[in-house]
């Protein structure tokens, strides 16, 4: 089946261009699928990596190959982990959250910057009116930045685990 996907590149290049090495030409890539001389043409490209046949197939990892019963590094920590991880809140739920706080205080700067009633309830002649925008202000940029830092301290901590179980780190 491997072997179905491999395809050899060729050129058209005429005669008179094959001196100069045709570079306006494209190459073009054929099937090997259906060719008399599949089998030989692959003996050929292992060959020239200085690997035989037998040595092209342990590159395969051994959960890989059919009927084996070692399951996928993702599946070997078991259950523990998914009940940890289900836990866990994910990075862009931080994030979205991050996100909305930010704009909520900004828009709390337009707001009394612009005189605006705040949801459209409060208005500025209120005594409650800049003390409810202050606090938006002056609580939502530092919670925007935290929530913001807690979104990547987490995606780096899926990662650094993704990378363990893919056997990077």
């Amino acid at each position: 089946m491997a072997a179905a996907a491999v395809a050899i590149s060729t050129s058209v290049c005429t005669s008179s261009r094959r001196s100069t090495g045709c570079p306006n030409v494209r190459p073009q890539a054929r099937p090997l699928l259906g060719m008399p001389s599949l089998r030989r043409r692959l003996q050929t490209a292992l060959a020239a990596t200085g690997k035989t046949p037998g040595e092209a197939e342990e590159q395969v990892p051994a959960w890989a190959k059919p009927g084996a019963d070692e399951p996928p590094p993702w599946e070997r920590e078991g259950g523990a982990a998914r009940g940890q991880e289900a836990r866990q809140v994910p990075f862009y739920a931080y994030l979205l959250a991050s996100t909305i706080t930010a704009i909520a205080a900004i828009g709390s700067i337009f707001e009394y910057t612009n005189q605006r009633p705040v949801f459209g309830i409060v208005g500025p002649d209120s005594a409650l009116y800049a003390p409810l925008l202050g606090f938006f202000v002056f609580t939502g940029i530092p919670t925007s930045a935290f929530l913001w830092f807690k979104a990547v301290q987490t995606a780096n901590r899926e990662a650094e685990e993704q990378d363990r179980r893919d056997g990077f780190l």
